[in-house]
């Protein structure tokens, strides 16, 4: 693999599919209630204890103004990411986590300033994504194609989100110091 691919976990926010770099995700548990904390941003669902490490939740569905409901298919990724002072356990609340997908980095397109639900700080960018079949049609066609199955290879657009923009704007710090006071409960 090149320096520029890179593997990417697709999931799901709703009807939008987004991406976060592989080699940054720990684990995918299902959902379990969090141990909530006092005095901290509605999208913080509270902490959990993974393995003797206290890891807080925060629904991405929330941070990203989105609704949120819980279903069979809700999961939380738990990642790795790097804030201001060290590396950080979070875990990411999502509707359903989808595949591993191949980006090539020099492809992903800047995003746009018109979202009014995910603020562009935290999208390092975008791209489409096509089913195998999809893939194949378009090796096979090369330099023939024929317009009216141009227009009908229709991708998935995939939102790539930069976990470390998402944690350096101070929200791990605050939400560490918030649980801080809180005793976890074990079982």
């Amino acid at each position: 693999m090149s320096e520029l691919m890179k593997e990417f976990l697709t999931f799901r926010l709703k009807k939008e599919e987004f991406a976060i770099a592989i080699d940054r995700v720990q684990e995918i548990r299902g959902w379990q209630d969090p141990n909530p904390l006092p005095n901290v941003p509605v999208f913080v669902k509270g902490v959990i204890d993974i393995r003797g490490t206290v890891v807080p939740i925060i629904d991405l569905r929330e941070r990203f103004k989105l609704p949120a409901d819980f279903s069979a298919t809700t999961v939380v990724i738990v990642v790795n990411v790097m804030t201001q002072s060290s590396e950080r356990t979070v875990g990411l609340v999502v509707d359903a986590v989808s595949d591993v997908q191949q980006f090539d980095l020099n492809n992903l397109q800047a995003p746009p300033d018109i979202s009014n639900t995910i603020d562009s700080q935290y999208i390092q960018g975008l791209t489409t994504i096509f089913d195998q079949n999809q893939n194949q049609k378009q090796a096979d066609a090369k330099d023939s194609v024929d317009i009216s199955e141009a227009k009908s290879n229709k991708g998935q657009m995939v939102i790539v989100i930069d976990l470390d923009k998402l944690a350096s704007e101070g929200l791990i710090e605050q939400i560490s110091q918030a649980e801080e006071g809180v005793p976890l409960r074990n079982g």
